[in-house]
C-alpha cells in the first residue's frame, strides 16, 4: 500500500506558510505485511510513491511498535533490516507472531531538516546554509491495521499519539467496495479541519489531478470512499510554520493509514 503520490499538497491555516516548491524529499511512509503459513507476519516499511520509489533509511525511524488492545506490546525496531520487495527497496522485520484480531502497527519516522541549493535539496538546516531560498522540516508517521480475523475490539479506533494521525471511525474491515468510511485527523491531539484525505492502493501511479481528495469538516472528519477490494492507503500532509525559523522555514508532517479490504 502506498501513499499517494505527488508531495506539493500544501495545506494553508492561519500560521502556514504558502510554498509553490516541495522537494523530493517528501515522499510517503507506509507499512504493508506479509505472512507465512506458522501465522508469523513480517511488516514492510516502504518510502515514496507508486512508480517513485525511495531507499527507506532505518536509522531514521524513532519508532516501529505494535499495539494490542491499545497497548504497546513490542518494537519492531530490533531485527530490521534493508531488503527488496520486486526490485523495490523497502525495511522488512523479523517475523512477528501476533494473537487473532486486530492489530496495529505504528512508525515515527524523522526525516530531519532539509535545504533547497543551487545543486538540488541537501539533508541539512539553515544553519548550516543561511542563504537557502527553501528549508523544512520534514517529519512522517505511519500507521497500518492489520486483521487476522473479526474481532470486536476497537483496535482501529485508538489515538495513539502521532502529531499528525488519522484515525478510522467505524471498523475498515467491515467495508465494502462502494462504501463510505469516516475517519479523523488529529494533529496535536486536536482535530484538523481543512485538509484533503488522499485515498489510493500503493501500487497504482496516478496523475495529481486524478488522485481521489476528501476534505475534513470542522470536526476533523472525512467522508473517505472506498473504491475496490485489496489495499487501501490514506494519505494526509500538513504544512505550517516552523517553530524554529533558524533552522528551517516550515514545517512538514506527512501521515498513512493502511489495511488490506479483503475479498468478499
Amino acid at each position: 500500500m502506498t501513499s499517494v503520490f505527488h508531495e506539493c499538497k500544501i495545506m494553508l491555516v492561519a500560521v502556514s506558510i504558502l510554498v509553490a516548491a516541495c522537494p523530493v524529499n517528501a515522499h510517503d511512509v507506509w507499512i504493508t505485511t506479509d505472512g507465512d503459513p506458522a501465522g508469523n507476519l513480517r511488516a514492510m516499511v516502504h518510502h515514496g510513491h507508486p512508480g517513485d520509489r525511495e531507499t527507506p533509511d532505518p536509522d531514521k525511524l524513532i519508532e516501529f511498535d505494535v499495539f494490542v488492545d491499545g497497548q504497546v506490546t513490542r518494537s519492531l525496531l530490533p531485527g530490521i533490516k534493508s531488503a527488496s520487495q520486486d526490485g523495490i527497496p523497502i525495511l522488512k522485520t523479523e517475523p512477528i507472531a501476533i494473537e487473532k484480531g486486530v492489530v496495529l502497527l505504528a512508525i515515527r519516522y524523522d526525516n530531519g531538516y532539509w535545504v533547497k541549493t543551487a545543486h538540488g535539496y541537501r539533508n541539512t538546516s539553515k544553519q548550516q546554509v543561511p542563504s537557502a531560498e527553501d528549508s523544512l522540516l520534514s517529519v512522517k508517521f505511519a500507521k497500518a491495521l492489520v486483521s487476522t480475523k473479526p474481532t470486536a475490539r476497537h483496535t482501529y479506533g485508538i489515538v495513539i499519539g502521532h502529531r499528525l494521525e488519522i484515525v478510522p471511525l467505524s471498523d475498515p474491515f467491515l467495508a465494502q467496495p462502494g462504501d463510505i468510511l469516516k475517519v479523523r485527523v488529529h494533529f496535536d491531539g486536536t482535530p484538523l479541519s481543512g485538509v484533503g484525505v488522499e485515498a489510493g492502493d500503493g501500487v497504482t501511479p496516478m496523475e495529481e489531478k486524478d488522485i481521489p481528495r476528501y476534505q475534513t469538516d470542522k470536526e476533523g472528519i472525512a467522508a473517505v470512499k472506498i473504491a475496490k477490494e485489496g489495499p487501501q492507503l490514506l494519505v494526509v500532509d500538513y504544512i505550517l510554520s516552523s517553530i524554529h525559523p533558524d533552522l528551517a522555514n516550515r514545517e512538514l508532517y506527512n501521515a498513512t493509514l493502511s489495511f488490506v479490504l479483503p475479498s468478499k
